[in-house]
């Protein structure tokens, strides 16, 4: 296939959106201990890797969304989406999120351990 000069100006504009990464923090609702980490591959991707460091544990997993097709033919801005963590101490957390794709945030809960409940926001880095 030959690429016409706009083709070309359109793929090195996506280019550096295929890489993104949503940063993201969470908060303990019961101590405020605060964690920071990444969601991998969220400009295009259905799934990607999933990094969290709470104090000196390092949570790494897997993320997943279903996105939105939209309602009578008008496009969907949202998804939902899912992670599932194990720490290097053997914890583990899942974490349950929405997300907008026009402007690449995020909220959501995670649950550590089944017990802790931490508050999540993710924004485009």
């Amino acid at each position: 296939m030959k690429l016409f000069p706009n083709h070309a100006a359109f793929l090195v504009t996506i280019s550096p959106l295929a890489a993104c990464s949503l940063a993201v923090t969470i908060t303990s609702r019961s101590t405020g201990q605060q964690g920071t980490g990444t969601l991998e591959n969220t400009a295009f991707g259905n799934s990607g890797k999933a990094n969290l460091t709470i104090g000196d544990e390092q949570y790494t997993g897997i993320w997943m969304a279903v996105r939105d097709t939209g309602v009578l033919g008008f496009s969907g801005d949202a998804g939902n989406g899912n992670a599932i963590l194990r720490s290097n101490k053997g914890s583990h957390m899942t974490c349950q999120f929405r997300y907008s794709m026009k402007t690449y945030n995020a909220l959501g809960t995670c649950t550590k351990d089944e017990k802790e409940i931490f508050d999540l926001q993710a924004t485009l880095t």
